[in-house]
């Protein structure tokens, strides 16, 4: 952080910085007004959505999220340099752990107020997001073919370390697992989805990993970086938190329903968006997400860590295929009963 910087904030909020930490892409501030997270952004408007968004959360009743504090000017954002700063309240809490039943519970309920709140929002100039085909899948097809790459550049030069040899194994499954989900999505129900979301004008989080749900000693979950939010099926945030979270309960039934209950009694989902969830974790996201996002060096990937998850994916390869097999056990009523994926 630059030094400069401090002195500048002191005098803007009114306040004295007693020690700086930094924490992943934030710094973590000790002053006597309390604790504080400061983020820097490039682009001014991007500031601008986080803060004003965080705030219409708030006046819509959705206040586990971030809050943003004001300089002596009532500004939210504050300009140094070439960067555009936020400010936060530190929210005192632990991130949620995927294999605790109880936080996937606290995570789902939380999300689910979110998305509650998270409507009402005119789409501008009927946005792309709603343009043709989900921007899921749009994103799902441009990741397996880019997994495609890496795996025709391993049989290319063989092998170079231990993750090459684990993918090299499991690439025929996942790319044949990955198009068959691209090929039958078109069979769900999701233009009547995107249409409702465009009338709705709702926001969806996309990026629900664990990380970004606090769990506080009260029982209180907050949801934080708004930065990835957008206009967009909320279906998709349903589809990231269930995938995640299976993994690191071995993909058992039960938790999957335990989810979608807690999320579905305070956000109310029809049989036919459950039943398109379900459908939807075919896709095999989990090591696709690892795998290109180590390749393409992307902030937190990392060699280990990506190899211990798609090692652990491999080995819950059979209760993986028993979950996904068990769609009539989940919704034995309902209207999409008869809809089997070919393959």
């Amino acid at each position: 952080m630059n030094k400069g910087l401090i002195p500048s904030l002191e005098k803007a909020f009114r306040c004295q910085v007693l020690g700086v930490k930094p924490k992943r892409n934030v710094n973590l501030l000790k002053t006597d007004r309390g604790y504080w997270i400061i983020k820097g952004y490039k682009d001014q408007e991007k500031a601008r959505w986080v803060t004003e968004l965080a705030q219409a959360l708030r006046e819509k009743g959705f206040l586990h999220t971030v809050q943003y504090v004001s300089d002596t000017g009532g500004s939210a954002i504050f300009p140094y340099g070439d960067r555009f700063f936020t400010i936060m309240k530190m929210i005192d809490g632990q991130e949620a752990d995927n294999s605790s039943l109880y936080d996937v519970k606290k995570t789902a309920e939380t999300l689910a107020r979110f998305h509650l709140a998270a409507q009402g929002f005119p789409v501008p100039h009927r946005s792309y997001a709603y343009e043709g085909t989900p921007a899921m899948l749009d994103k799902w097809e441009s990741r397996l073919e880019h997994f495609e790459r890496i795996t025709w550049t391993i049989d290319q030069n063989g092998p170079q370390n231990r993750i090459e040899q684990i993918i090299q194994q499991m690439a025929e499954h996942v790319i044949r697992e990955g198009q068959e989900l691209l090929h039958n999505a078109y069979k769900l129900p999701l233009t009547p989805e995107m249409f409702m979301a465009m009338e709705r004008g709702t926001l969806a989080h996309r990026d629900v990993a664990s990380h970004n749900f606090l769990l506080t000693n009260k029982g209180n979950c907050y949801l934080i970086d708004l930065d990835t939010v957008g206009h967009d099926l909320q279906i998709v945030d349903l589809v990231q938190l269930m995938s995640r979270m299976l993994l690191m309960q071995e993909y058992r039934l039960q938790s999957f329903v335990e989810a979608i209950e807690a999320y579905s009694k305070i956000n109310y989902l029809s049989d036919t968006q459950i039943w398109m969830v379900h459908q939807l974790l075919r896709y095999p996201d989990n090591v696709l997400r690892e795998i290109t996002g180590l390749y393409n060096n992307r902030p937190g990937y990392h060699m280990r860590g990506v190899q211990q998850l798609v090692q652990l994916e491999g080995k819950l390869q059979h209760q993986r295929s028993m979950f996904l097999e068990a769609g009539d056990k989940i919704l034995q009523r309902s209207p999409w009963g008869n809809y089997h994926f070919v393959g």
